[in-house]
């Protein structure tokens, strides 16, 4: 949201699903990291291994396509990780 609307480029379509979908993947390999457990560590390698070609989508390659957004969903998905991560240490 902030991130793309700050540093977003003109001319580029700053919407779509690809934006959520590359925040499901940063949460996705970030919560592994912190949670450390077996089965978060099991998620992200499959996911890491059907989908890690995506990450090159956070490098402006194609014009018009928000990569702006592609990284501060990713961004955002990592964030969203560690706050999961240090609420669940609450309970």
């Amino acid at each position: 949201g902030l991130g793309t609307w700050l540093f977003g480029g003109p001319n580029t379509v700053h919407l779509g699903a690809s934006i959520i979908i590359f925040g499901y993947l940063g949460y996705l390999l970030a919560s592994a990291y912190f949670e450390r457990s077996l089965s978060t560590l099991l998620v992200a390698i499959v996911v890491g291994v059907l989908y890690g070609t995506m990450i090159f989508g956070v490098l402006p390659i194609t014009k018009g396509v928000s990569w702006q957004g592609h990284l501060f969903g990713l961004l955002g998905g990592v964030l969203s990780a560690q706050l999961a991560s240090k609420n669940r240490e609450a309970f």
